[in-house]
């Protein structure tokens, strides 16, 4: 299709993928333990609410919006896949909770200069076309001071844990998820949207180090979350070994100018 671009090609696989996200772990409904670790790791790298203005960039359906509301943020969560949006309203209303969303570019999001006070990312980054200019984009709408947390993690690489996957599930059969539920032909999208991205070919915490030092933060803060993914499941389970395997991690930078 003429003048149809890759962020073209990436809203509408999101899009499509709304349907069933909630059902992945993390997304949907969480356990008190869960969302509790959520919002203790929020208030470390981001500081107490307190009504301060925070974003939720690529905010999908809403979870860490949620979050940040609970934990005393005035949230905007900001999204360019309208299904995930709706999904996100619709949370956020059951849950009584007064979040503002708006569609919009997480790279170029149309905020004004200096507005939130924290900005968040999580499992956006590796997404991206052009991460260099997010960084620069999201120093732009923090306040000086403010602090800006990416959530993310190697979602490409494969680990000895993953390579045994097969014959975990014979062991404990077969997890269902969001994941389960994708097409092969969405898979093979995914595949060939990956394949044109920076990170499509997997995003680790130096990576995202680098990034915050090139635009320009500072007072940078590192941190391990493959322990906080992996305890939402029984001790033995295929799938808190699976999330063993996994690289997650959170970096934070604070924008300078106080």
């Amino acid at each position: 299709m003429l003048n149809r671009s890759i962020k073209d090609d990436i809203r509408d696989y999101w899009a499509i993928r709304a349907e069933t996200y909630d059902r992945s772990p993390g997304h949907g409904l969480m356990a008190a333990p869960e969302a509790a670790a959520w919002r203790a790791l929020i208030r470390r790298h981001l500081g107490p609410g307190e009504g301060r203005h925070a974003m939720d960039l690529g905010c999908g359906t809403g979870t860490m919006s949620l979050l940040m509301r609970q934990a005393g943020f005035r949230a905007t969560g900001l999204d360019f896949a309208e299904p995930m949006l709706a999904r996100a309203c619709r949370k956020a209303q059951g849950a009584g909770a007064p979040i503002r969303f708006v569609i919009g570019d997480a790279e170029n999001t149309l905020e004004p200069d200096g507005r939130y006070d924290a900005v968040i990312a999580r499992n956006l980054l590796w997404t991206l076309p052009d991460p260099h200019a997010a960084l620069h984009e999201w120093l732009r709408i923090l306040k000086p001071g403010g602090r800006l947390l990416v959530i993310d993690g190697d979602f490409a690489r494969e680990s000895l844990i993953g390579r045994l996957l097969p014959l975990l599930d014979r062991l404990f059969g077969r997890m269902q998820d969001s994941h389960s539920l994708v097409t092969a032909a969405q898979w093979r999208e995914h595949g060939r949207i990956m394949a044109q991205l920076p990170f499509g070919g997997g995003l680790r915490a130096p990576d995202v180090a680098g990034l915050f030092d090139d635009a320009g933060f500072t007072g940078l803060r590192h941190e391990n979350l493959r322990t906080l993914h992996s305890r939402r499941w029984p001790f033995w389970s295929r799938a808190r070994l699976a999330a063993l395997g996994q690289h997650r991690f959170a970096v934070s930078g604070m924008k300078p100018g106080l």
